[in-house]
């Protein structure tokens, strides 16, 4: 078992991320444009791809286009460690909150292939 990693694509404020790597430093938390990640641009289906490669789970406001790219990806036997959908209109401290809970209440394992809406 494994401890859950994130990938924000470009549509996730970077307020998020810094408040997730200032609450707790030792969770990996990465964004599209910084260094090693896939670069600002990516199109979807190179960042599920991406993501399924080094076990990340995919975080996405992206809520028009995301979902067909998922189940392609899915229907072409490919996995995710997960993809959650992050809603608007919601604190970045709530879903970070959330964010957090699964980080250290779950393992990358069981969010294999599930898609999530956050906040609950």
């Amino acid at each position: 078992m494994s401890t859950v990693s994130f990938l924000c694509d470009e549509c996730v404020p970077d307020t998020l991320l810094a408040y997730l790597s200032q609450t707790e430093p030792a969770m990996a938390i990465l964004g599209v444009g910084q260094p090693g990640m896939p670069t600002k641009g990516t199109k979807d289906p190179d960042l599920l791809v991406f993501a399924e490669s080094l076990r990340l789970a995919l975080l996405t406001r992206d809520q028009s286009t995301m979902p067909g790219h998922i189940a392609r990806h899915l229907a072409a036997g490919h996995h995710t460690w997960g993809v959650f959908f992050l809603r608007r209109g919601f604190p970045v401290k709530k879903i970070g909150n959330d964010l957090l809970l699964i980080w250290a209440a779950s393992q990358a394992e069981e969010w294999q292939d599930r898609i999530e809406y956050l906040p609950w």
